[in-house]
């Protein structure tokens, strides 16, 4: 199971380019790191791949193949009948991910029915045992609580229980460990590390920490242009460009001059 970015270019109403002639693989059991400087065109990326609609944006040319299907030539209904089980999101702030007048439980369990097509019992069941399995214990109070009554780190892992019982192929995240202390940044990275060896993950970030435990791959994009695409590791031991070459050297100083490679399980 893939997904295939082919010659993908993006532009506004008035002929800006956003994308301009994309092309990278996701692939099972494989995360794909995605950095740099901010208004390079990640988000653009992102919302392209999950088929959001901005405004006087438009997708002129390129190919999206899911499984090799063309993405773009699916009505609009089929690509957001996909979100969830077939691609699951995970926003940088997790408040944007619920609706804030409606208890937590509420939605994970509406969710669970509408997309896996289960009753509500079954459905409130699985919402406990998944909130259970991101260490959120207190899982009626949790159920029961409003967004706003849980802390930043609490729905983080709310949104990972969701999409650990929806079981998505494809996982994209934004920016997710942005807003996050390091328990909560740890135990999301270890999260994604057991479901990257069932689904394909693309994380958008400019935590190289993040990057270098988590990702495989690692794309480098500037002015909506992939400049850098190889192995996380050999991107980090051999930048070419100037922005990853500051980069790696902004991490270097941040771990005290040197940093000895971790390398991901699917490397072992």
């Amino acid at each position: 199971m893939m997904i295939e970015v082919k010659n993908l270019s993006v532009q506004t109403s008035k002929g800006v380019k956003l994308l301009d002639h994309v092309e990278f693989t996701l692939k099972t059991g494989i995360c794909t790191g995605l950095t740099g400087a901010s208004g390079s065109g990640k988000t653009t990326l992102l919302k392209a791949l999950m088929g959001v609609s901005d405004g006087d944006v438009s997708i002129n040319s390129g190919q999206i193949l899911l499984d090799g299907e063309d993405l773009l030539k699916k009505p609009e209904k089929v690509r957001r009948d996909l979100c969830g089980t077939t691609l699951g999101f995970i926003p940088q702030n997790p408040m944007t991910a619920f609706n804030l007048h409606v208890p937590v439980g509420t939605q994970m369990t509406e969710t669970f029915r509408k997309r896996l097509r289960l009753d509500k019992n079954a459905a409130r069941k699985l919402s406990m045992d998944v909130l259970q399995k991101v260490n959120l214990l207190d899982t009626d109070r949790v159920y029961r609580s409003y967004p706003s009554q849980l802390s930043g780190g609490m729905l983080q892992r709310a949104t990972m229980a969701i999409l650990i019982g929806l079981s998505p192929r494809y996982i994209f995240a934004d920016e997710p460990t942005s807003a996050l202390d390091e328990e909560n940044k740890e135990y999301l990275i270890q999260v994604l590390m057991r479901m990257k060896q069932q689904a394909a993950i693309l994380f958008v970030s400019h935590d190289d920490a993040a990057i270098r435990t988590l990702c495989d791959d690692l794309l480098v994009m500037q002015s909506g242009i992939i400049v850098e695409y190889g192995t996380t590791a050999d991107l980090f031991a051999a930048p070419h460009k100037e922005w990853t070459k500051e980069f790696v050297r902004l991490a270097m100083v941040e771990e005290g001059g040197g940093w000895t490679w971790q390398k991901s399980k699917s490397e072992m």
